[in-house]
């Protein structure tokens, strides 16, 4: 893409252009996120709701779409106990063609 994905100015902003791109959190996410930011939760209440975008524009050199797809919503997930490591991430079937050419 030679471009950030999520293009943001500062810490309020950067939050934003991620929603913009990535669509809104759920409301049981919006609640786990709460009580993790180090300031006020509540905040959350004011935010605009987002749809996530499409991608197919973004990557459309990428063959592979479906299981790219995958792979970056699991990796972009909001809360942090709940996305891929990256020891999952390389076993992923988007990288399936590089790990067969390893074995």
């Amino acid at each position: 893409m030679r471009e950030p994905l999520f293009q943001g100015k500062t810490e309020g902003d950067q939050l934003f252009a991620i929603f913009k791109v990535l669509g809104s959190p759920t409301p049981e996410e919006y609640e786990e996120l709460s009580m993790m930011v180090p300031f006020e939760p509540k905040i959350f209440n004011e935010f605009k709701t987002f749809k996530r975008q499409s991608f197919r524009e973004k990557f459309y050199y990428i063959e592979d779409f479906d299981n790219l797809m995958d792979l970056l919503l699991k990796m972009f997930a909001y809360i942090p106990s709940k996305r891929i490591t990256a020891a999952e991430a390389l076993k992923h079937p988007f990288f399936k063609d590089i790990i067969d050419e390893e074995h």
